[in-house]
């Protein structure tokens, strides 16, 4: 008799009938050489035993070896194709004038070799990974739809790509009858919030636009472990780490912001002592309460990682109105709200719109 899976909670991605755990595994800042390889599949192994079914990848990260370490993660997973979700991205893998953005060319001659390198016949969704600005917008929107025609990958999406964009292609793939894109990578967090629940407020309304976000803990900000304000050699925000410079996105200009928003994260670890949870596991609550999220992407170079960041799931089954005004309290960042002209008053916020109260636990 097969085993029983474990509870897993599934949302499915945009306006698909595609499922995806609420929690993916990702290899951005992990696997980007080979000496992580045995400790990612060894999460990988972990995160598909409590229940993930979506990894995520792209060929830009190691240059190809995220992809082939995936491949090999999978593998040793060993479950069937049809119970996995395995996502990647294009736009950047190489230094040849062809090795980059989203032409034709490089759409199709790159998810080839993703697929060789992950030693996969297809993956589920296959992402253009920023904006481009040189090839057409049409372009583009041909290439991917030629790529799920010929089965290379189930359906197509964006990645920090504006609301914008994202109409316009829309727009075009609905006026030559292409497959259109069905979610965005975008980055969400307790601190970086503007562009998840404003900018892309019409994506969500007008198209049901799924989301798999990134850096759900502000690179690690949202973990705790950066609350004295030091930066110990190892971490991403060291200077040698070669990641320091996404410190402006979260400190501001030389800095300027680093102590009220620790002064912020400090606080935020208090209300997860209350709760009786980590500060990571309150982080990646407060993402997974919002429906607008399809999925959240964590990476982990260890298993208790890992088994850490799925205490998640049941702080975000206990969320309430009262813990979710007490984090905004602290966090004082909700982005200002549009104005509604047929009422002439502000739109409520996307989030409060958003928010599910009605999570279910997995312990029960």
């Amino acid at each position: 008799m097969e085993a029983e899976k474990p509870k897993m909670i599934y949302r499915p991605l945009g306006n698909t009938g595609l499922n995806v755990s609420i929690l993916s595994y990702g290899t951005w800042l992990t696997a980007h050489d080979e000496k992580a390889e045995a400790d990612i599949i060894e999460c990988m192994k972990k995160a598909w035993e409590l229940g993930v079914n979506t990894f995520d990848t792209a060929e830009i990260y190691g240059k190809g070896t995220a992809e082939t370490i995936m491949g090999k993660g999978l593998k040793a997973i060993g479950a069937a194709r049809e119970d996995l979700v395995i996502t990647t991205k294009l736009m950047h893998c190489g230094s040849g004038p062809n090795d980059s953005l989203l032409s034709r060319k490089h759409l199709v001659e790159g998810v080839k070799n993703s697929l060789k390198r992950l030693d996969l016949e297809y993956v589920d969704v296959i992402f253009c990974h920023r904006p481009d600005t040189q090839t057409t917008m049409v372009e583009t929107c041909r290439a991917m739809d030629w790529i799920v025609e010929e089965g290379y990958a189930f359906y197509w999406a964006t990645s920090e790509w504006t609301a914008d964009q994202i109409a316009r292609a829309m727009e075009i793939c609905e006026k030559e009858d292409l497959n259109k894109p069905i979610a965005d990578q975008c980055q969400y967090n307790a601190i970086k919030r503007e562009n998840f629940e404003k900018n892309l407020r019409h994506s969500y309304e007008n198209y049901k636009y799924g989301t798999t976000i990134w850096s759900p803990l502000a690179m690690g900000l949202l973990t705790g472990k950066y609350n004295s304000g030091e930066f110990p050699e190892g971490s991403r925000f060291h200077p040698d780490s070669g990641q320091s410079h996404f410190l402006s996105s979260y400190f501001g200009k030389d800095n300027k912001d680093k102590d009220t928003v620790l002064e912020k994260m400090n606080k935020f670890t208090k209300i997860a002592e209350e709760v009786g949870c980590t500060t990571s596991q309150l982080g990646l609550a407060w993402t997974l309460a919002n429906r607008d999220v399809s999925t959240c992407i964590f990476g982990a170079t260890k298993v208790s990682q890992v088994e850490d960041n799925m205490g998640a799931l049941e702080i975000a089954s206990k969320w309430t109105e009262e813990l979710e005004e007490k984090i905004e309290e602290v966090l004082a960042n909700q982005p200002e709200p549009e104005m509604d002209y047929n009422t002439w008053a502000a739109r409520r916020p996307r989030r409060k719109v958003a928010l599910d109260y009605n999570i279910p636990s997995l312990k029960e």
